[in-house]
């Protein structure tokens, strides 16, 4: 537990006459001297000034206090966050050493001194002046947002150094089965400071939210409704899969299957040839593809998954599928679409719920969300994905590569209105706050992840995003920010449907209407 103290003692609060009697108010006059402002009863009788100038020493130390306790349940905080991983690290620390007692002594020492390092920061930043910050209060100072960068960059040097010297002993005791933990607690302690503090986040986001931003009813984008669906476009329909002609923005009924036993909650098409891949909450995954202008073949259903499917993405060369399942699961397929048929490969075992994925322009790196924090996957030499980092962040269910250096994340919460951007900097995402996109307020309902992709036209520079009840069309600016060009309003979060690869026609169906929408996207 951190403590504050006061550098000064309580014998050295005498009045300026050095009467030795218990101080009892204040002179709140910046002319005189801070060490010679307090007052006694005595002094207060003989006091010739006026009385306005002085306040009572109670209330002068309440606020001191006050003030000081706030800024020391922040530097606790950060203090015991990191303490709390060291105290982890240190009992396995001692499973360890009942194994090799005399070799680790050394090692459980070396983390006590660590403690000790931190608790001593912790100590040096919660130490204050009584007479300094009664001089703030007088000349009313205003008080300075706590510099917790600072005292993490600290933290931070403190574990570097301790943190290598455990891991060089560490190399030693491989084979013992408590070694890979330590190690692995280790790897998180060197992460733990670069998460954004919660705390900190909620305070940006508000500062954010507060934000005056003019709301545009004249957007750059005008979206034009051509009908209730120059390319086959295929729509879910719970069970059924129905395939339409869409031709110039209007809807033709093909064909109609259904061949899953629940509810289709995912498609994923072929650029190249007539084909798609459909999963289900059958947890069962198919291939489909055009045989003639009149039949159309599918698969046997491929199940790997334990739970539902809900989220299909393929990469560019359209010879790999990634699943995601509710089974907290990523798996990984050889697609062959000449064949129409899928082999699995191998799995993503995730610690928590998969919303979204989204591969990097390169497709060297894969992110998936986990409501509170996304993942990021690195493909390794033998071109097999790996686990490479994970983030917390404020909750969100969609996640999107812009390109290899940048992605978007979409919050969810229902007072946050925000899309963040996430920037490749040494190595590692961070989140650049002047990039933020400031969506439509006021919707009182979260976000919702059903399937509606997020899609970017790098051609015509236009996003396509959903959050909560509107469609967004969003283009990037050449310095890299973002703007919003149109805006539809479905008066409802249940919305489903795309934008045409060629990002002439939006269509969608949502659950209010009871029908589907086809709009032609206009830049004005």
């Amino acid at each position: 537990m951190i403590r504050q103290q006061m550098i000064e003692k309580e014998e050295e609060f005498v009045c300026s006459m050095n009467h030795k009697l218990p101080i009892y108010m204040v002179i709140s006059d910046k002319s005189v001297e801070k060490n010679k402002r307090l007052l006694c009863n005595e002094c207060m009788d003989n006091l010739e000034s006026n009385l306005n100038n002085v306040m009572s020493f109670e209330k002068v130390a309440l606020l001191i206090e006050e003030n000081q306790k706030k800024k020391v349940e922040q530097v606790e905080y950060y203090i015991m966050k990191n303490i709390k991983q060291i105290d982890e690290l240190q009992k396995t620390l001692y499973q360890l050493k009942s194994h090799i007692i005399q070799q680790l002594d050394q090692l459980i020492g070396n983390t006590d001194e660590w403690i000790k390092c931190l608790e001593q920061i912790g100590q040096q930043n919660v130490n204050y002046s009584f007479f300094e910050q009664l001089d703030n209060l007088i000349n009313q100072v205003q008080i300075q947002q706590f510099d917790y960068k600072s005292l993490i960059a600290q933290i931070n040097s403190i574990n570097h150094s301790h943190n290598q010297k455990i891991i060089n002993k560490l190399n030693q005791f491989k084979l013992f089965e408590f070694t890979n933990k330590c190690e692995q607690l280790l790897i998180n302690l060197s992460s733990i400071n670069q998460q954004q503090d919660l705390i900190q986040q909620i305070n940006i986001i508000q500062e954010l939210q507060q934000i005056d931003i003019v709301q545009l009813k004249q957007y750059d984008l005008e979206f034009k409704l051509i009908d209730d669906l120059n390319r086959l476009t295929f729509v879910i329909l719970f069970k059924d899969i129905i395939i339409w002609n869409f031709t110039q923005g209007r809807l033709l009924l093909s064909f109609r299957f259904k061949v899953h036993q629940s509810s289709v909650k995912c498609l994923v098409y072929s650029k190249k040839l007539n084909c798609f891949i459909s999963g289900s909450w059958d947890k069962s995954i198919i291939c489909w593809k055009q045989i003639n202008n009149n039949e159309w073949k599918w698969s046997q259903p491929y199940q790997q998954h334990n739970d539902q499917v809900s989220c299909l993405i393929l990469n560019k060369q359209e010879d790999q599928l990634i699943s995601r399942g509710r089974d907290y699961s990523i798996k990984i397929w050889n697609v062959d679409f000449i064949k129409n048929e899928l082999t699995y490969l191998y799995s993503l075992d995730n610690t928590a719920a998969v919303h979204s994925l989204s591969l990097n322009q390169s497709e060297t790196m894969l992110a998936s969300s986990a409501q509170s924090r996304y993942l990021i996957w690195k493909k390794g030499v033998n071109k097999k994905w790996g686990f490479k980092c994970k983030q917390d962040v404020t909750q969100g269910y969609k996640i999107y590569f812009m390109d290899d250096q940048q992605f978007l994340w979409v919050t969810k919460d229902k007072n946050i209105d925000l899309i963040f951007n996430f920037e490749l900097q040494n190595g590692v995402f961070k989140q650049n706050l002047d990039k933020t996109i400031h969506l439509n307020t006021k919707q009182s309902c979260e976000d919702d992840w059903t399937n509606f992709p997020i899609i970017y036209n790098k051609d015509k520079n236009m996003l396509l995003v959903r959050h909560k009840h509107h469609i967004y069309i969003i283009s990037k600016a050449n310095e890299g920010n973002f703007k919003i060009i149109g805006s539809l309003n479905c008066e409802i979060k249940e919305i489903y449907g795309t934008m045409t690869d060629n990002a002439q026609y939006l269509v969608f169906w949502d659950k209010k209407q009871q029908k589907y929408s086809s709009y032609e996207l206009l830049q004005k």
